[in-house]
């Protein structure tokens, strides 16, 4: 039983990084290419709700059940009370503040291209051949970025913790 919850511990765990990594570069082609920048917001939208939250859920119901299995008390051994504090952190504090900056970021990119398709042609509008239109700006919140990459750390420090097992 307990090979088969670390299995499921360690599929739950690539689940989530495939979600981290589609998520942040999704985000990374939005912000670099202005044209393609609202497919890449709801492309990061998509892997948000698909693979980097139901991953995060899952690393945290297999660990439980695969800790308790081992014979550990989840509320006293040191190190697993260290795990649970940043695995907590990632949940309620990374990944929300990720899904907000995605949702303000997709909503900027959505006008932006709206403002982009309503605007006359270039003549007409005397700006310059190569010159954003107004509204066109892209998006460069850097929080989905920022705590995207903290969501990433704590990973690295969880699993060495749960590796390492040092107190």
């Amino acid at each position: 039983m307990s090979d088969l919850l670390l299995f499921l511990h360690v599929l739950a765990a690539f689940w989530y990084v495939m979600g981290l990594a589609a998520v942040q570069l999704a985000y990374v082609r939005a912000v670099r290419d202005n044209q393609a920048e609202a497919y890449a917001l709801n492309e990061a939208a998509h892997y948000q709700g698909v693979l980097l939250v139901p991953g995060a859920i899952a690393i945290g119901f297999t660990g439980v059940f695969l800790w308790a299995d081992a014979g550990y008390n989840l509320l006293t051994t040191g190190w697993l009370v260290a795990l649970e504090v940043l695995y907590l952190v990632t949940l309620l504090v990374c990944l929300p503040v990720i899904g907000i900056g995605l949702r303000s970021a997709r909503l900027t990119a959505l006008v932006a291209e709206r403002n982009r398709r309503r605007t006359l042609p270039q003549e007409s509008t005397g700006s310059a051949p190569g010159e954003e239109v107004p509204g066109s700006e892209p998006a460069a919140d850097a929080a989905p970025l920022l705590f995207g990459g903290l969501a990433t750390l704590l990973l690295v420090a969880m699993m060495a913790l749960s590796v390492f097992r040092p107190f």
